[in-house]
């Protein structure tokens, strides 16, 4: 360690130190081979100074996403609680509300899916508002449309039809689709037809709003303070909401 600040002291007083507001001059050749070997036996004999380096620059680098993160999530509040025709359960005049991003063909999904049913069970005061968030593939994307189509001119059925369509094992294709709407009296054709820009519109600001919060896939669930990329567990889930509540 003492060779080591020994070598940063030698670059610092030849690149600092400026008598009669002259600049020094640079390190000669013999100079900077020098402070090589300096570090580099200082490192030799030191390894763990590698290792704290590391351990402070990622420390460093997840306080700069998790600073930005919070930036983005004061930026984009209006668009994540206040979207209009955002399907939700739970209390709509809720204490907390959390914003839930999910693809219907993702399995942590449908396990999270019905934490979320259990959760808005055990704290009333709590609003979840999901968004369609569709990576998966062609199917996804053709559910979530229909879906969104279902909720706007079926919103008494839309709480069914989404946990029919969750708690299918596996991925859907068109047909399990179809028959998912079928079984909750759904026309589907007729659906295909209420798919309008405004819907496709509204799945574009999902996938854009999700990339813009570092969100990189599904589950993902949304605080007002805090994202939560990937499953999370029910007792977990249910600590963040009850902090909130206090």
């Amino acid at each position: 360690m003492k060779k080591l600040l020994s070598a940063i002291t030698l670059v610092a007083v030849a690149s600092t130190i400026t008598p009669f507001s002259v600049q020094a001059a640079p390190l000669d050749g013999q100079q900077q081979q020098q402070v090589r070997e300096l570090v580099r036996s200082t490192l030799v004999e030191n390894p763990d100074i590698l290792v704290e380096a590391i351990s402070e620059l990622r420390k460093r680098e997840l306080q700069a996403q998790e600073n930005a993160q919070k930036t983005s999530l004061e930026a984009k509040k209006d668009e994540l609680f206040n979207t209009p025709g955002d399907p939700f359960i739970g209390n709509p005049k809720g204490k907390v509300a959390m914003v839930y991003f999910a693809d219907y063909n993702c399995g942590h999904c449908k396990r999270q899916d019905l934490i979320l049913e259990q959760m808005v069970k055990q704290h009333p005061d709590l609003k979840i508002i999901y968004k369609e968030l569709p990576v998966l593939g062609g199917a996804s994307r053709e559910v979530a449309e229909l879906v969104l189509a279902a909720h706007k001119n079926h919103p008494d059925v839309y709480q069914k039809l989404h946990q029919r369509l969750m708690s299918r094992p596996g991925r859907h294709d068109s047909t399990s689709i179809a028959a998912a709407f079928k079984a909750e009296g759904l026309d589907i054709e007729t659906l295909k037809k209420k798919v309008d820009n405004n819907i496709k519109a509204k799945i574009d600001n999902n996938l854009r709003l999700a990339s813009e919060l570092g969100i990189r896939g599904t589950p993902a669930t949304v605080f007002a303070d805090e994202v939560l990329g990937g499953f999370t567990k029910a007792d977990q889930l249910s600590e963040k909401i009850k902090s909130r509540l206090n």
